[in-house]
């Protein structure tokens, strides 16, 4: 039986051979390694991240209670506009009645008393 060439040498051609196949195991043994454990942690990660902000969304109220406001505001907003409105019709109306002149009322003299 003959031993292909690669296996016919000296001692210390064998123990490049093994060695180097030795080596070429413990690295494609470690990137996988490194794979796995990185995968891992992300994973990890992203479920502490992903409960941590559920926990904030869940234990801040103050959002709600924001958005709210903001619609109370709004609300105000269109009734001050509608008031507004009104009293530019009014303003418009006493204009063309020629009534744009208002009564003054009558001064008070020093010392009288109010009707209160």
């Amino acid at each position: 039986m003959a031993f292909p060439p690669i296996f016919v040498g000296t001692l210390r051609e064998h123990y490049l051979l093994l060695f180097g196949a030795a080596g070429a195991i413990a690295t494609l043994t470690g990137f996988i390694g490194a794979w796995l454990g990185a995968r891992m942690a992300a994973r990890s990660v992203a479920r502490k991240v992903l409960s941590q902000l559920e926990v904030q969304r869940i234990g801040r109220p103050e959002l709600e209670e924001l958005r709210l406001l903001s619609q109370s505001v709004e609300a105000v907003a269109i009734e001050v506009e509608r008031v507004a409105e009104a009293q530019r019709f009014v303003a418009k109306i006493l204009v063309e009645r020629g009534e744009a002149k208002l009564a003054v009322p009558p001064r008070r003299d020093v010392g009288q008393i109010t009707p209160h």
